[in-house]
């Protein structure tokens, strides 16, 4: 009778879901240039201090587009959003 030993098995290969790896580059820069204009609380900012914040990533990455801009903005205020909870 055959027995059976421990198995391991391998982790299986890690996917990255990330799709856009271009933004996924620059985002620790865009973080450090936002968070002092959107502060502690960016939920709570108004259109201004977002539309300050799209200007300075225009200036800082002027290869990007309007789209990755609003995106890469959305992604610092929900990181720094999270972490002042």
């Amino acid at each position: 009778m055959a027995t059976q030993g421990t198995q391991r098995s391998a982790a299986p290969a890690r996917v990255e879901r990330r799709k856009n790896l271009r933004l996924r580059k620059r985002f620790d820069e865009a973080r450090r240039l936002l968070e002092p204009l959107l502060g502690d609380d960016p939920l709570q900012k108004n259109g201004t201090a977002l539309y300050r914040a799209l200007h300075k990533l225009q200036v800082a990455f002027p290869e990007l587009s309007p789209l990755e801009l609003e995106a890469l903005v959305a992604s610092v205020v929900r990181a720094l959003a999270s972490r002042a909870k």
